[in-house]
Order: structure tokens, then C-alpha cells, then sequence
């Protein structure tokens, strides 16, 4: 990933963000978000979407019996930006993520510095 345009180098390395998603399937979710995306889904299993690259992860805290809910959720959702995205860009593409898989029917926690702005005000609050 040296040559990549996405990752965590350079300024924006504070803009990525982790969604911790209770969804059992990594194929399944990673479906179900590039339909309701409307992004192509290809055999890397990596989506982009505007300035954001979401690439699946398993979840290193599922079944450790964690205090907080979500922490034992299956599925991991990391959301890389563009080296050179603006933060506002960054927030806004990763919000529009975070909404489809919502809208895919699955329960969903982003984990990242900027997490209060990628909530809408009439969402429900975080359950954990």
C-alpha cells in the first residue's frame, strides 16, 4: 500500500475512521453496503466511495466479553480518506457510509476523533 492514495500517511491520519458493525458476514455486509452505496463491489472486497476507502476487518475484541456492546460485534469497518481529502470531505463521505449501512439493516458505532459530526441529529443515540 506505499503507492496508495488512501492510508493513514501524511496529514490526514487522524481522519480515518473504524465502524464497529454487528453484522456476522463479511461478504454479506460488504454486499449489502455497495448496493446501497451504489458503488461497484470487485474481488479485492474493497469499496471507494467519494474520498473514502472502506475495506473490511474482523474484529479483535468480538467474544472478550467487553463491557461496551459494540466492542463485541463481528465485523470491523475501516474507512481510510484520500491523502489528499479535506476533512470536511472525509466526515461527509464516511457520514454517508456509516447511514447506508444503517440503511443495509445493521446495527453500526463509528469509532473515530470526528464521530459526533457523523451522526444526524435525528438519529437514535449510541446503544451499548
Amino acid at each position: 500500500m506505499e503507492n496508495s492514495v488512501f492510508g493513514p500517511a501524511g496529514a490526514n491520519s487522524n481522519l480515518e475512521c473504524q465502524i464497529y458493525v454487528a453484522a456476522p458476514s463479511r461478504d454479506r455486509l460488504m454486499e449489502r453496503l455497495a448496493v446501497t452505496l451504489n458503488v461497484p463491489f470487485g474481488p479485492d472486497r474493497v469499496l471507494s466511495y467519494g474520498c473514502v476507502e472502506v475495506d473490511w476487518e474482523h474484529n479483535d475484541y468480538e467474544g472478550t466479553g467487553a463491557d461496551v456492546e459494540f466492542l463485541d460485534w463481528h465485523s470491523l469497518l475501516v474507512c481510510q480518506p484520500r491523502r489528499d481529502a479535506s476533512a470536511t470531505a472525509a466526515a461527509s463521505d464516511t457520514a454517508t457510509v456509516l447511514e447506508a449501512v444503517r440503511e443495509a439493516g445493521y446495527r453500526a458505532v463509528p469509532v473515530c476523533d470526528y464521530e459526533d459530526l457523523l451522526e444526524k441529529p435525528d438519529t437514535e443515540p449510541r446503544r451499548t
